[in-house]
């Protein structure tokens, strides 16, 4: 992805946020900025006059307002489901020509001609043979149909009894901007015979009909094209698909059902058995396919049986109500925007509609309400019955009992108007399960009542791998072939569907391997006739169980159960005794390390998938974090993901700072409070402890490791300190000179340093503005707070002795760093107290970040931990419960979020009120350009974002959205396509686009360790065991020669050029000139700095910059490449 696009990209915004591009709307041209002068000056004045602006309100504006707070959230929300249902309405040339085109078919269809031949005439046609009837054979020969039956079925042909329009369209409660509707043509009863419903027998006949009427349709000519689809994804429910002529926008899917007293519903219920041979070889004797009931092959018959006096009923209950209309357009985009439509199974538009209706006829929702308040009743009722337990039906009379037996074969029962159908046939129990969670979750976003709610439940598409904490593929090994050890029953109640049962297992399988450690699993089968085309399984985790290193069993005493518990664990299962006596079969893993814990889940899958099921698989979980693990350089205890260093340093910190406070001063410690991303787990690269040495190039300078010259071949590792905040009881004997107060502040670091080496031999060295602490081989670099020093530092005396106070940029860096760091540092480490997945997460995204040479001065670290800090505290729906879904949504939230229209909120034990919010967005929509362009919302700083007030910039902000996309859009395409994410093409930046490279000599990076390697390292470098010395010495501290050079390189050339580079490593700079260098200007002095003479002209040197950005890197470039013609 090139730079070119940096400055210039610009958000196509239509409807209430870009993310409506998602939404299958048709979008509006933003309205073109004009300039004042370019407004004619006889252009009529827009400005109200004071009467039209204070007259009363009209009968009609009062009506609107008092249906708003009846029948609405809030007045914002009726407006957008306004704007969104006009977005989304379908063009009038689009219904002519649907409607222009169904009269046609209509009498296409009427004059059809009758056949009659028996199924093996296709196989033995005469091809000298001209008749009509011979034409049509050899037409439905070529189609191959992989339904067997037990008979030689006599096929008749003749035109439909009935048309039947139905679905959304026909209801007026289908979304645009594309058209579409169902046709049921219904098949005349002489075309069946009584007992047809057998062994596969209707089922062939309608199929078929269904080829009949397709052949019919290319002779008249009236489609461009003609598909065969399945209903649902169904293979045993064939349609047509057929796209218009004139129109591609429109289509029209077509259905075959038969008479609706052709057969009794009873046949269908699902007790009955409908098949008395194994016409679809599933492996069962047929004396004992007869006694079993075909549970799933009912219901597919059921379908059609029922589909006819279903849709009537439908339409007449619905087709008046505008607002119950509207309501179901919005929830069809809501439940688009899930996914929950996709695969075999799904929760389609059927079963919206259906709900709908079972609420309006049993007097839950009426043609009074409002469309948001028919949205959130049914989202109310889906979220707070229990379908496993309650069973719908639109019929007036549907007994207990029959209830009670569709509840044996199905999970979820929804009976339809003829109490013989299952609405919910093929639902699946996590697919319910997921629906009522998402329902949960909409209703929070309801009451919540943010300004981004409804962007956040109608336009933001939130994809089948964001939605879980794990993705298993199995598309790629798993078919209908594959045996597995089914029961009888189950084999006779899924008969037709095998692909189907085989998942089904595999599902019941990984449940029980995975039981307490998930909340679901979720299947997603998408079919491509009776080929399973992709099997995915959603995994949602149990966050406070899903990493346990013990799988308890049942006590010993047990026998039948632990016996079931070896034989399913086998070799990972041993008998255990605990400490509190008890004896179990159990499974331990040894894990020593965080990351470890997280890969159980992994291995558990191994062992279930490989070994007992013989499946490879592929997995969506863990694979980023390898690039948190730094390969280069490695501690001699277990590290995984750098968490076991920060919690060493933490634990180091809280020893030392015990040691501090106990130390008897003159004015005792009282607090202290972290300031460096260590003790919120978010630092990338933490420095090891280690022992320090006098290495080539330096030398001992009292307690400290120095330079002692200046021409070094190699740079010394880098050695980051760990900044804390000291804070002092209360005195009011502080001085008023600042001179005075700091002079102090310096005695108590040298008192302070004393202390600890007289009292416990530590190595400390104190200077005038912090001191520096060895400890457990961490320096640990220690600010005092003193409110007043802050006080002294903006008060001023003016030669006429009045007190003026003065705001400066070094004065305002000091108080943020010393008053509202620590607290913002402090409620960070309890968001990764309350969730694990924070630190390494926001690691992920800091990574990323610098990978594509986004450095801390473009993007700051503090800022990447409260945009991540924000997801969480602000999650309505599920916590990430693993960096890597964590890093996912991190990059959907700056994909989707409107930083211009919007704040993000951090809000800390909520803290901030819910008025103050509303407020500060007013004031940020007001006066936008008051405000940076990244404006966040903490309880700490007062409003006044005081850590994005210089970084990032629009331009950042841009470019990191754009990347953002292209990430996002990588990984699905991966998972789309079956292969495992490539994580170097992941987080390897790309470098076209940039006006040049300055190459840096590896040597001299001091972070070179931190550089991300893909490949097998050769010179890894191990960290020893720290030990306790006597001659301990402070190493070199945070001397990073690359981060020099940039910010020399920005301090004289920022205005010329922006700089970028991968912080952790990188070997880079990538140079984007700024689009004011290019051109000619004219001659001025202010303009000649970096410029040239070209005649009376100023124009900007490019060579001579280049030559001085070589000069000052001295020794750290390497050379310096030009990408682009300047």
């Amino acid at each position: 992805m090139g730079m070119d696009n940096l400055e210039s990209e610009q958000d196509s915004e239509s409807g209430f946020s870009d993310n409506s591009l998602e939404v299958s709307v048709t979008k509006r041209e933003a309205p073109k900025k004009r300039k004042y002068e370019d407004i004619p000056s006889n252009a009529a004045p827009t400005k109200k006059g004071k009467n039209e602006l204070y007259r009363p309100p009209t009968v009609e504006e009062l009506n609107a307002l008092k249906e708003t707070e009846n029948l609405y959230n809030n007045n914002l929300f009726r407006l957008q489901i306004q704007e969104l249902v006009a977005e989304v309405a379908i063009k009038n040339k689009r219904k002519r020509a649907l409607s222009s085109w169904i009269d046609s078919f209509e009498k296409a269809v009427s004059n059809l001609p009758e056949y009659e031949f028996k199924l093996s005439s296709l196989q033995n046609i005469k091809e000298k043979t001209k008749s009509a009837a011979d034409k049509l054979k050899r037409k439905l020969a070529k189609y191959k149909c992989s339904l067997e039956t037990d008979q030689d079925l006599i096929l008749k042909l003749s035109k439909p009894d009935m048309i039947q329009r139905f679905g959304l369209h026909e209801i007026n409660s289908l979304p645009g901007p594309n058209l579409s509707t169902h046709l049921n043509l219904v098949m005349p009863k002489k075309c069946f015979l009584t007992k047809d419903f057998l062994n596969n027998r209707y089922l062939v006949k309608r199929y078929y009909y269904l080829l009949y009427i397709a052949e019919s349709l290319k002779i008249s000519g009236l489609s461009a094209e003609i598909t065969l689809e399945f209903h649902g994804s169904n293979y045993l429910l064939p349609i047509l698909l057929v796209r218009l002529n004139d129109c591609d926008k429109v289509c029209v899917y077509i259905y075959t059902t038969p008479a609706q007293d052709t057969f009794k519903y009873t046949r269908f219920v699902p007790d009955q058995n409908n098949l008395k041979l194994d016409v679809f070889k599933m492996g069962v004797e047929d004396d004992l396919l007869k006694e079993a009931p075909t549970v799933l092959y009912n219901s597919t018959l059921g379908h059609d049986v029922t589909l006819t006096e279903n849709n009537e009923y439908v339409r007449s209950t619905l087709i008046e109500h505008t607002n119950v209309q509207e309501a179901i357009k919005l929830l069809y985009i809501w439940m688009s925007q899930r996914e929950f439509n996709i695969g075999f199974g799904p929760l389609c538009e059927e079963l919206i509609v259906y709900f709908i209706t079972y609420l309006f006829s049993k007097k839950k929702i009426n043609k009074y309400m409002s469309s948001y308040q028919v949205i959130r009743n049914f989202w109310s009722f889906i979220a707070l019955t229990d379908l496993q337990e309650v069973g719908l039906s639109l019929s007036d009379f549907t007994e207990q009992q029959t209830f009670d037996s569709f509840r044996k074969y199905y999970d979820i029962v929804c009976l339809d108007r003829t109490g013989s159908y299952n609405f919910a046939s093929f639902l699946s129990l996590d697919v319910y399960k997921t629906l009522k969670f998402e329902c949960k979750t909409a209703l929070k976003y309801l009451d919540e009542n943010k300004n981004d709610n409804f962007q956040q439940l109608f336009l933001v598409k939130h994809p089948f791998f964001l939605q879980y904490d794990l993705v298993i593929d199995l598309t790629q090994h798993v078919s209908t072939d594959t045996e597995f050890d089914h029961s009888i029953e189950y084999k006779c109640s899924y008969a037709g569907f095998k692909g189907l049962l085989n998942v089904k297992y595999i599902h019941k399988v990984l449940m029980k391997a995975l039981f307490t450690r998930v909340h679901s699993i979720v299947p997603r089968i998408e079919m491509d006739g009776d080929v399973l085309r992709r099997v995915h399984f959603g995994v949602k985790l149990n966050a406070d169980k899903a990493f346990s290193l013990l799988e308890m069993g049942p006590h010993l005493q047990e026998f039948a159960a632990a016996a079931e518990f070896r034989k399913f664990w086998g070799h990972l299962a041993s008998d255990r005794r605990f400490k509190d006596g008890s004896a179990r079969v159990a499974v331990h893993f040894k894990k020593n390390t965080i990351m470890g814990k997280r890969s159980i889940v992994k291995k558990i899958l191994d062992f279930v998938l490989i070994e007992k099921l013989g499946l490879r698989y592929g997995l969506l979980y863990n694979e980023l974090e390898e690039v948190l693990v730094t390969k280069r350089m490695a501690a001699c205890y277990p590290n995984g993901t750098n968490e076991e260093t920060m919690l060493k340093i933490i634990r180091a910190s809280d020893d030392l700072g015990k040691l501090l406070r106990g130390l008897k001063m003159s004015l005792k410690i009282t607090g202290i409070q972290g300031l460096s991303h260590i003790f919120c787990f978010t630092e990338v690269a933490p420095t090891i402890p280690a022992n320090y040495e006098v290495e080539e190039g330096t030398a001992v300078k009292m307690n400290n490791i120095v330079f002692k010259e200046d021409n070094l071949s190699c740079m010394p590792r880098y050695c980051a300190d760990v900044e804390s905040v000291l804070q002092l009881e209360h005195s009011s004997k502080w001085p008023s000179d600042l001179k005075a107060l700091q002079f102090l502040k310096t005695a108590f670091y040298l008192e302070i340093a004393k202390m600890l080496q007289s009292e416990h031999k530590i190595v400390t060295h104190a200077t005038p503005g912090f001191i520096d602490i060895l400890y457990e081989g961490v320096v640990f670099r220690y600010l005092l707070h003193i409110p007043k020093e802050l006080v002294l530092l903006k008060r001023s005396t003016t030669e006429t002795e009045a007190t003026s106070w003065k705001a400066s940029a070094d004065i305002e860096l000091l108080e943020r760093r010393l008053t509202v760091l620590p607290k913002i540092v402090g409620a960070l480490k309890g968001v990764q107290a309350g969730q694990p997945s924070f630190g390494p997460g926001t690691c992920l995204a800091k990574r990323w970040l610098r990978a594509q040479l986004i450095d801390d001065h473009l993007f700051p670290d503090i800022v990447v931990d409260l945009v991540n800090a924000a997801l969480y505290l602000n999650c309505t729906g599920e916590q990430s419960n693993t960096p890597q879904i964590a890093f996912f949504r991190f990059l959907k939230f700056f994909s989707d979020f409107d930083w211009e229209l919007l704040p993000i909120v951090v809000n800390f034990n909520e803290d901030i009120s819910g008025e103050e919010v509303t407020a500060v967005e007013a004031k940020l929509q007001q006066n936008r350009s008051q405000y940076p362009p990244l404006y966040i919302i903490t309880p700490y700083d007062q409003g006044a974002s005081v850590f994005t007030k210089s970084a990032p910039t629009k331009e950042v902000l841009f470019r990191v959205r754009q990347l953002a996309r292209e990430s996002l859009r990588f990984v699905s395409d991966s998972l789309d396509t079956g292969s495992p994410i490539n994580v170097q093409q992941l987080f390897t930046p790309n470098l076209e686009g940039y006006n040049a490279l300055i190459h840096l000599n590896p040597e001299m990076n001091s972070r070179r360790y931190e550089e991300l390697v893909f490949d097998k390292v050769e010179d890894r470098i191990v960290i020893e065991k720290y030990r306790k010395l006597d001659d301990e010495k402070i190493p070199i501290v945070n001397f990073d020669p690359v981060k020099k050079y940039l910010d020399t390189l920005r301090r004289n050339y920022g205005k010329y050029a922006t700089f970028f580079h991968n912080t952790h490593g990188g070997n880079v700079v990538g140079v984007l000139w700024n689009p004011n260098v290019h051109g000619k200007r004219e001659f001025k002095v202010a303009t000649v700095n970096a410029g040239r003479v070209v005649g009376d002209k100023i124009e900007f040197d490019y060579e001579a910059v280049l030559d001085d950005f070589y000069d000052i890197g001295k020794r750290i470039v390497k050379s310096i490449s030009l990408q682009t013609d300047t």
